[in-house]
């Protein structure tokens, strides 16, 4: 009796163990998901990184950092770039967005356009004066050009300054060697801290944009979700 008791027990606990294992599994896959050009799908906004990039959380699952396609926003140590994230806040922070593969950028990241309530995001940020055509990555895009043109005859937004500086010639000039980012960033940048933490954990190694004070690791501990 105490034999079939100790093998009952063992075999509820191997499925324990099973279910367990994969239940975790399940988990990483949903975080580590993959997305290829060509394909779209609804996603929640988690955080608004910068003007033109932001980590979602698609609806079936898994999380995504996307780099806008055809637009490049201010960098935030520029006039307007502090403006174009907070812009960008406004319009998909927290909502739900249709996001359309372009393409996988060479960090990784997932080149789209967003689709929120009010039209096309990018077409957005580019009318209100808040961004750029990225013409070099996006020569088609026809619409972006003409509505950066009528931004700019309006002196809406960064236009209003007598020489605004192109973001692409701004990384270009402020980079160092080896530097991969120049985009500079404090705890006020970031909405939560767990968004906080991706970019700090992107930034490895060493902690170039002074987020974790206490050198602990975590980044931005006094932001909600910290």
């Amino acid at each position: 009796m105490h034999n079939a008791l100790r093998r009952s027990a063992g075999i509820f606990l191997g499925a324990l163990l099973l279910a367990f294992a994969a239940t975790s599994a399940s988990g990483q896959a949903q975080e580590d998901v993959l997305v290829e050009p060509g394909q779209t799908f609804t996603a929640r906004v988690l955080e608004v990184t910068d003007g033109d990039t932001y980590d979602v959380r698609r609806s079936l699952g898994g999380e995504v950092t996307i780099r806008l396609h055809g637009v490049d926003a201010p960098e935030s140590a520029q006039p307007y770039g502090t403006a174009a994230t907070q812009a960008a806040r406004r319009y998909v922070g927290g909502k739900d967005v249709r996001v359309a593969v372009e393409e996988i950028g060479r960090y990784g990241r997932a080149v789209a356009r967003v689709e929120a309530e009010g039209g096309d995001l990018g077409a957005m940020l580019i009318g209100d004066g808040l961004a750029w055509h990225y013409r070099e990555y996006a020569p088609n895009e026809t619409g972006y050009r003409r509505l950066q043109r009528q931004a700019r005859n309006a002196n809406r937004g960064l236009w209003s300054q007598a020489s605004p500086f192109p973001p692409w010639e701004w990384r270009d000039r402020t980079s160092g060697p080896g530097e991969t980012s120049v985009e500079d960033r404090d705890c006020s940048d970031f909405d939560t801290q767990p968004g906080a933490q991706r970019f700090f954990e992107r930034h490895q190694p060493g902690d170039p944009h002074n987020l974790d004070g206490d050198g602990d690791g975590e980044a931005c501990e006094s932001l909600p979700g910290g």
